[in-house]
């Protein structure tokens, strides 16, 4: 397993591909916490959220060689994962998907820098709590963009648009963001201001 670790998701595709079980454990080790926040939901309780991870993982096993390494092997992933999504809950006749991304903090090495990475952390979860109140698309294109590092080829990719699609709609997104974030509370629009300057940096 430490040689897979040292891997990259494509490599450890391609050995999946060619029937490695530990290259797909490997795999599924690296996404399950990001799948999991990705498509969490308060409309669903965490055990359905595990098994739609689990499906996923399994049409990932099953289509490997479906697999493209021109992308990234994390667009193809969220690809499947939000078709998924969106025919469960077209199955269940749910019109909304608002996610909850909750990002783990790192541990810092001083009392300072653990000052300073708490109140970005807070500054981080009061940005995506926000977030949670745009319209689905929007939030994914966010998400997409900004947690998982996505480019706009890449995003354009996983939500079926085009590229000048999805610029509009993440520029549309984060104006309208930037509105509920400065209605929320004056401390809410001091991050909203320094989110906009570093263009969701601290994401």
């Amino acid at each position: 397993m430490r040689e897979q670790r040292n891997c990259t998701d494509e490599d450890l595709a391609a050995q999946t591909a060619a029937g490695s079980p530990a290259a797909f454990e490997e795999l599924v080790s690296r996404y399950s916490p990001r799948l999991f926040y990705f498509l969490r939901s308060r409309s669903e309780s965490d055990e359905d959220i595990e098994d739609l991870m689990q499906e996923t993982f399994l049409r990932v096993f099953r289509n490997i060689d479906r697999y493209d390494p021109k992308w990234k092997f994390s667009t193809w992933l969220y690809t499947l994962a939000v078709r998924l999504a969106i025919s469960r809950h077209r199955a269940k006749k749910t019109n909304t998907l608002p996610l909850d991304p909750e990002l783990p903090e790192n541990p810092s090495p001083g009392p300072q820098e653990n000052l300073i990475q708490k109140e970005e952390a807070q500054a981080r979860q009061n940005i995506w709590t926000v977030a949670r109140n745009l319209n689905p698309g929007e939030y994914r294109a966010l998400w997409l963009h900004y947690a998982e590092d996505l480019s706009i080829k890449e995003i354009a990719k996983t939500m079926n648009k085009t590229q000048l699609g999805v610029r509009a709609l993440l520029h549309r997104s984060r104006l309208k963001l930037g509105q509920k974030l400065r209605s929320a509370s004056p401390s809410a629009a001091l991050s909203e201001a320094l989110s906009t300057r570093q263009r969701f940096e601290i994401l």
